[in-house]
């Protein structure tokens, strides 16, 4: 950033890669030219996730050439939650964008996130109107999404992708309750920062193939489940009564059919209602420290300062009152 520039930028875009040699030049190359019609200072950091192609070359090369362009190189390959989340806590600017570095989150689409911000809203997310994507992966995002909307809340229409705006204040505020797996995003909406969504277009990858397989996304549902529920370990108190049921009627039988048998297998699953008995209250107990070591929806959160219109940053702040319009009828300025 030059010395005439303020040290706090207005917008900041946060990308996290990996091995995105082949479409980095020209994801660098749009971004700047929207946010520079778009904003009246920015900066762009791009999250280096221990990339093995030429990513960490042609980052040197790009930020001789763009003073506004900001590197972190992560010292191995973390994943995309965590980069991303890097990137949020290392961005300076009062609104902070996030999407990946595929392009398939079209970078001229960001001010269609930006003016989406008005009084009450915290985030916002981009809704992908139409999807680009093999079954199994849609199938699997979908999944993430029932997962997410189910123990998160908010009724959105798509939980999925790294297309989202926040307030600087909003990241300030979530990033106490953070820990490693948590995606940042479904946190702030859970800890009940307000979110609107607005429909963005999704391209088809041109380069390689997705970094979710199968077992990345199975992993993810399992880091939201584990993130913002308790409820598995609640469900060990379904273990006690259902081996007390197969105890009374194992000793029902045997004294029915007066086959000793049976009373062995009632004495074995009263002794197991008894062990999972003692393992449910242990959950319990495991439950409580989570709770109280994650915080969450009982903590105090200071909710960020409602702000004007004409105190937005980029140069094209909402006409008239009508701050609740649809963001996707808002036209970019030329």
């Amino acid at each position: 950033m030059t010395g005439q520039e303020p040290m706090v930028p207005d917008v900041s875009v946060v990308v996290p890669v990996y091995n995105e040699g082949a479409t980095l030049a020209e994801l660098i190359e749009r971004t700047t030219a929207v946010l520079a019609r778009a904003a009246r200072s920015y900066e762009i950091v791009v999250v280096d996730d221990g990339s093995e192609d030429a990513t960490p070359h042609l980052l040197v090369e790009l930020t001789q050439k763009y003073p506004h362009l900001r590197t972190i190189r992560l010292v191995r390959n973390f994943g995309q939650n965590a980069a991303l989340t890097c990137g949020l806590f290392a961005a300076r600017g009062a609104f902070v964008v996030s999407m990946d570095g595929d392009l398939q989150n079209p970078p001229e689409e960001i001010p269609t996130l930006l003016r989406a911000f008005g009084p009450g809203v915290d985030l916002v997310s981009g809704l992908r109107a139409q999807r680009h994507e093999p079954w199994w992966r849609w199938l699997g995002s979908r999944a993430v999404h029932w997962i997410a909307r189910a123990l998160v809340g908010g009724k959105l229409g798509d939980y999925g992708g790294q297309f989202k705006a926040y307030r600087r204040e909003t990241i300030e505020a979530t990033r106490p309750f953070w820990a490693p797996g948590k995606p940042f995003f479904a946190l702030a909406v859970w800890l009940g920062f307000r979110v609107r969504e607005v429909p963005v277009r999704h391209e088809p990858r041109r380069h390689g193939g997705t970094r979710y397989g199968f077992v990345a996304l199975a992993r993810l549902n399992l880091e939201i489940i584990t993130s913002f529920t308790t409820a598995p370990l609640l469900g060990l108190w379904l273990l006690p009564p259902g081996c007390l049921a197969l105890s009374v009627v194992a000793a029902f039988v045997g004294w029915w059919r007066a086959a000793e048998g049976w009373w062995l297998v009632s004495f074995g699953a009263a002794a197991l209602a008894l062990a999972t008995a003692g393992l449910a209250a242990l959950g319990l107990y495991i439950a409580r420290l989570y709770h109280l070591a994650a915080g969450g929806r009982t903590a105090w959160v200071e909710r960020p300062h409602q702000v004007t219109p004409e105190s937005f940053p980029w140069r094209s702040p909402f006409a008239g009152t009508d701050h609740q319009a649809d963001a996707s009828t808002k036209q970019f300025p030329a």
